[in-house]
């Protein structure tokens, strides 16, 4: 499967097309072949922005993890907490995606994700976040099978045993999503896909990463621009 806008809505075709109903955490149980579209914020969210509109163009709904301690994106920030609700806006839900490595090894894990809970929900507010899954988890938590009161844990025993789960981390599928979706082997799909990977065009994952790094001079400049009226001068000169 190729990393293009064009791929990614033959995805989706390909779903229905196969009697499979988009569902999400709360719902999967009323159909008898369902998959859940989630989707990790890791980076930038322009890219799920984008994402975010092409499946409000195919009438389907998602749930987009935004990383609360993201080196990448600030979400208190004007322009961030804009993207944030323009996904909901687009009929899509807000999960919370959960770094451990940012914190020491012997934190209360449930009580640091609640914490964090509250945190985006002062973005998402009035949308509650009912969701989690977690960003380069350990193997304590993949064994762990957290119970947050109030919250789906995404990697969670039931989404990994009843469901299978497919995901294009680091811009490589580890099995052919197309073909077991054609096989119509599991009645219940989980689908991770990054929002970072898909342009219009099919880009390597060396030009996709170089293309976000020139693309970070230019959102510093529009910043600066803002906070220094002669910036253009000071350039300049």
């Amino acid at each position: 499967m190729k990393f293009t806008y064009e791929a990614y809505k033959e995805l989706i075709e390909l779903l229905c097309d196969n009697n499979y109903k988009i569902a999400n955490y709360k719902n999967y149980k009323e159909f008898d072949k369902s998959v859940i579209l989630r989707h990790d914020i890791d980076y930038s969210l322009d890219k799920a922005v984008a994402l975010a509109e092409l499946e409000n163009s195919l009438g389907i709904s998602s749930v987009y993890f935004v990383l609360v301690t993201s080196d990448f994106y600030n979400i208190f920030s004007k322009e961030s907490s804009k993207k944030i609700n323009r996904i909901i806006e687009l009929g899509h839900e807000i999960g919370l995606h959960f770094d451990e490595l940012r914190y020491d090894e012997d934190i209360d894990v449930v009580k640091t994700i609640i914490n964090e809970k509250e945190l985006l929900e002062k973005i998402t507010y009035p949308n509650k976040v009912e969701s989690v899954s977690m960003h380069r988890p350990s193997k304590k938590t993949l064994d762990s099978n957290y119970k947050i009161p109030e919250m789906i844990n995404s990697y969670g025993n039931i989404y990994f045993n009843d469901f299978k789960y497919l995901s294009d981390s680091r811009r490589r599928w580890r099995e052919n999503v197309l073909e077991i979706i054609k096989s119509g082997t599991y009645d219940k799909l989980h689908i991770l896909t990054h929002a970072f990977w898909y342009f219009d065009e099919e880009k390597d994952i060396k030009v996709t990463i170089n293309k976000f790094l020139d693309e970070a001079k230019i959102d510093r400049y529009s910043i600066l621009k803002d906070n220094i009226t002669d910036l253009k001068d000071i350039l300049n000169d």
